[in-house]
């Protein structure tokens, strides 16, 4: 249809010119060929001297026929090409948020011209608003940026830090604080402002207050409780946390939380949101609005000050780098978990898996076999994850973990058993259940693109509620409480030398010696380890890409590995890949099985010796954009009641 409709559009703009030749030249118009033109013989003498007469004409509609093919082949081609791409796909840009408002959004700021940082920001600013349980102002975010210009792909990490003046002895309180850690001193600096204004200023390219216009609207308009917010606040789970805190006054009418559809005031935030677009981001930090909220929270028995606030700055860095098969794996550094996902997919793509792989039942339980066993090694890495920037003792992580080494001595120890003992693993059982967080993924028309994750960490964060400013704060200085001590170690032990060819002495690389010291005490400054991994997969050759993030606390690096694993190795399309059951691996070794997971697949990982438990509060959500080609695809997770935005 859009080739006819150009090829029509075309000849009708001839039509001057072919007016001008006598009544022999025939146009017409037949759809779907569109132009047809018949010339007849020349070879009367009246015709003779007609075409003699007549040559700038001629001249002028050879021209405009060549005019014409010049421009209509390119656009079938074109058609043919994205009628190729499926009916999910899109041809420009797309963005991937967890609710359709948000997603909408951020599409717009792209089709004003904005670049996909503008419109990052835009679902952010707007998520924000739409999941206040899982990201705000009042938490952090991590952004990882591809520049097709440049081709250079940079992490900006403006995760919260430890205040200078935290709580004393506050990790002695991790195990009474567990599950869900409410109460200010686990409050950190907040840095998702400062974030989003250091990518602007790197990267934006509308105004900043264009950004935020969308999300005001929204909150001065008729706006209303949204669905999935309300689920989480008639949990059972949290319910009864939420209406001793501050939050009652936000989130309930007297003693009940609102439902879905309810009217929703916010007029609180709508106001901080329309300073912060007049002032900028330094109106939260060194202005009356970082004031404001200092005040409403010291009620509450925050030590946060305006010296932590004006100090708090983002972090610019490169993306680690990983080659896995034709693409390479773009992801952020410690103490985010890039490493980490990159270490699963580096052990797995030894193994070769594919699609005809897994067309059996046999294959399917050996991949996950595999996979299981892969998280368990993994996770005994994770207490790795310290900031580099703070403790200089561990530079190197990241070389560790990306190496070939590592991951060949890993899959040395992989075997047909899945009931090893923890220490197998070096996994220690100790860190601390985690849920919550929000990502958006957006590829642009030049073929830029951004993952963004960002959290006030566990759901409603600190529960601590500023009402003056509409701000929920985090709690991030609980992910402290899985830090392991930087006393343990992943080497050889005394007297047994590195074996680079595997083998008996080459387990020694994967046990883990703790001593049995009292837990590295914070550092003021210091960002607590993540599991978000906002990555970014180019494959330069075939024009290629795989924008991807999660959200889900410590599901986040299985729940993204997987759909990795299935879109780039089992060729499933982007919105199967994502939407396909997962499982996870916890700390104790134990796996959790997403509830509509094959029943086929668990007796097999059973039957294999691998231990299971339930998990009451599984939530994955993961966010992608592709690019194959000509073809844009975007997928949205429906666990979430995510819907892609694209054109």
């Amino acid at each position: 249809m859009f080739s006819c409709l150009a090829c029509q559009s075309i000849c009708l703009s001839l039509v001057f010119i072919c007016s001008s030749v006598p009544s022999p030249v025939n146009l017409s118009i037949h759809p779907p060929t569109c132009v047809s033109i018949h010339l007849p013989s020349l070879s009367t003498p009246g015709l003779r001297a007609m075409a003699q007469g007549r040559r700038v004409t001629a001249s002028m509609v050879l021209l405009g026929l060549g005019l014409a093919l010049a421009i209509i082949v390119p656009a079938v081609v074109l058609s043919r090409r994205h009628t190729s791409c499926g009916p999910q796909a899109f041809s420009r840009a797309a963005v991937a948020a967890d609710s359709k408002v948000c997603s909408d959004i951020g599409r717009a700021i792209l089709q004003q011209q904005g670049s996909p940082v503008d419109a990052t920001i835009a679902a952010l600013v707007c998520t924000g608003v739409v999941n206040p349980q899982s990201m705000g102002l009042g938490g952090g975010v991590i952004f990882t940026i591809y520049n097709a210009t440049t081709g250079k792909v940079e992490v900006i990490n403006a995760r919260e830090t430890v205040p200078a003046n935290y709580v004393p002895g506050l990790l002695d309180q991790c195990e009474q604080a567990q599950p869900l850690g409410t109460g200010a001193q686990w409050i950190g600096v907040p840095g998702e402002l400062r974030g989003y204004a250091e990518a602007h200023r790197r990267h934006g390219r509308l105004p900043w207050a264009q950004l935020f216009r969308p999300t005001i609207s929204l909150l001065r308009g008729d706006y209303r409780m949204p669905f999935i917010l309300s689920q989480f606040l008639q949990s059972d789970f949290l319910r009864p946390s939420l209406y001793k805190t501050s939050l009652r006054q936000l989130f309930f009418n007297g003693t009940e939380p609102l439902r879905a559809q309810d009217p929703f005031p916010w007029p609180a935030l709508a106001a901080t949101l329309e300073t912060v677009a007049t002032e900028g981001a330094e109106a939260f930090y060194t202005g009356t609005l970082g004031k404001t909220l200092l005040e409403d929270i010291a009620n509450q028995g925050s030590r946060l000050t305006l010296q932590d606030l004006a100090s708090f700055q983002p972090e610019v860095v490169d993306a680690l780098e990983m080659p896995l098969g034709d693409y390479t794996l773009y992801s952020p550094p410690p103490p985010a978990a890039g490493a980490i996902l990159s270490l699963v997919l580096n052990v797995l793509k030894g193994f070769n898996f594919s699609s005809e792989s897994v067309a059996r039942s046999e294959g399917r339980v050996n991949l996950y076999h595999h996979l299981v066993e892969t998280l368990k090694f993994a996770g005994g890495q994770r207490w790795r994850l310290w900031d580099p920037h703070s403790h200089l003792d561990i530079q190197n992580v990241s070389q560790d973990l990306l190496g070939e080494t590592l991951a060949q001595q890993i899959r040395q120890q992989i075997d047909a058993r899945g009931d090893h003992q923890l220490s197998h693993y070096s996994l220690a059982g100790t860190w601390s259940r985690q849920m919550g967080t929000s990502h958006v993924s957006v590829l642009g028309e030049d073929g830029s693109a951004v993952a963004a994750t960002s959290t006030i960490n566990m759901p409603f964060g600190a529960m601590l509620y500023s009402p003056r400013t509409g701000i929920l704060l985090n709690n991030e200085l609980l992910d402290l409480c899985w830090r392991r001590p930087l006393g343990s170690q992943v080497t050889p032990q005394p007297g047994e030398p590195e074996d680079p060819t595997g083998g008996k002495r080459a387990r020694c690389w994967l046990q883990m010696r703790v001593q049995v010291t009292p837990t590295w005490p914070p550092v003021p400054g210091e960002r607590p380890p993540s599991s978000m991994v906002p990555s970014i997969l180019v494959n330069t050759a075939r024009g290629s890409k795989l924008v991807i993030g999660g959200a889900g606390g410590e599901l986040i690096i299985s729940a993204v590995a997987q759909a990795i694993i299935n879109k780039l190795w089992l060729d499933f399309d982007l919105r199967t890949a994502i939407a396909a059951p997962i499982l996870h691996v916890n700390s104790k070794g134990h796996v959790e099985y997403e509830p509509t997971f094959s029943q086929e697949v668990q007796k097999g990982l059973q039957a294999r010796g691998h231990n299971h438990t339930r998990n009451p509060f599984f939530l994955n959500v993961v966010q992608a954009v592709s690019q194959d080609g000509a073809c844009v695809y975007a997928a949205a997770d429906p666990r979430k009641g995510g819907e892609a935005s694209g054109y």
